[in-house]
């Protein structure tokens, strides 16, 4: 068996209140390259995007209760798509990240010519996650490169907990749309059917495309030109837009497509 690394983190001190579906499972936090949690754990994970936005135009990021800002808050490490991950309620987290995630997400990763991501440990878990652990998945900077791909990443890593190792991931996916598999997790009041079932299905057209194209060849890697300081009508480009309407749904429902006509062009707009 390979030797599990172990991190130590510093961890970040902000617990804000924030307006978020997912109210349990897996919780997202970005890494810096020190090893520094840049920001508070979010179960939702459209506010990583808002992170790299922020990042990317220096703007100071405020949405639903979640602040971040890159002038002051411990900065993103643009090379890596290193992110920390829980789940305190799971007290078999750690055997499902190094077996289940770890199979679901480099078969994803195999597909699209990517590096695989590298599972880590954190040496010194916060006291709220002590009996699951706090884990590190510290993946290409691909994963970064445009606002639909930050959720896709999140989202097959909470796809990935409920994976069955050596099924093939495209299975995983077909069960879990069916409702043949249970999502992570559940939230009755916001979703007809179980959570991530739901949102596989809404974004499937999407994430076709991305495993038929490449995330290469439809979104490039010019992170200025995915996360613009302006919107297609000259407007400061709303933190609102990226977090609601440019992740992995919006792209696949092509409500990106006004202000990114390059990824929807006919070459890449079949799945």
């Amino acid at each position: 068996m390979t030797k599990i690394v172990e991190r130590s983190v510093k961890w970040h001190p902000r617990t804000l209140k924030l307006n978020q579906i997912p109210k349990e499972g897996l919780e997202y936090a970005f890494c810096s390259k020190d090893y520094v949690q840049i920001h508070q754990f979010v179960w939702c994970k459209d506010y990583m995007q808002d992170v790299i936005h922020a990042t990317m135009t220096g703007c100071y990021a405020s949405i639903y209760g979640f602040q971040y800002n890159p002038e002051t808050d411990p900065p993103l490490d643009l090379e890596r798509t290193r992110i920390l991950l829980n789940s305190y309620k799971d007290h078999d987290f750690e055997s499902k990240i190094f077996g289940a995630l770890s199979d679901f997400v480099h078969q994803i990763e195999a597909e699209l010519n990517m590096g695989p991501t590298v599972f880590e440990k954190a040496a010194n878990p916060h006291p709220r996650y002590r009996k699951s652990g706090v884990f590190i998945a510290d993946g290409d900077k691909r994963w970064m490169a445009a606002p639909p791909m930050i959720p896709l990443y999140t989202l097959m890593l909470r796809v990935g907990m409920m994976h069955t190792e050596g099924t093939p991931f495209r299975e995983t996916i077909e069960k879990m749309k069916k409702g043949e598999i249970p999502s992570y997790f559940h939230d009755k009041e916001n979703y007809d059917s179980n959570g991530d079932g739901y949102v596989l299905s809404q974004a499937d057209q999407g994430i076709n495309r991305i495993l038929k194209h490449g995330d290469q060849q439809i979104f490039g890697s010019k992170l200025e030109q995915n996360f613009p300081k302006q919107d297609h009508r000259g407007n400061p480009m709303s933190v609102f837009s990226i977090h609601d309407s440019f992740g992995m749904v919006g792209f696949s429902g092509s409500r990106t497509k006004v202000n990114f006509p390059d990824w929807h062009r006919d070459e890449v707009a079949t799945c």
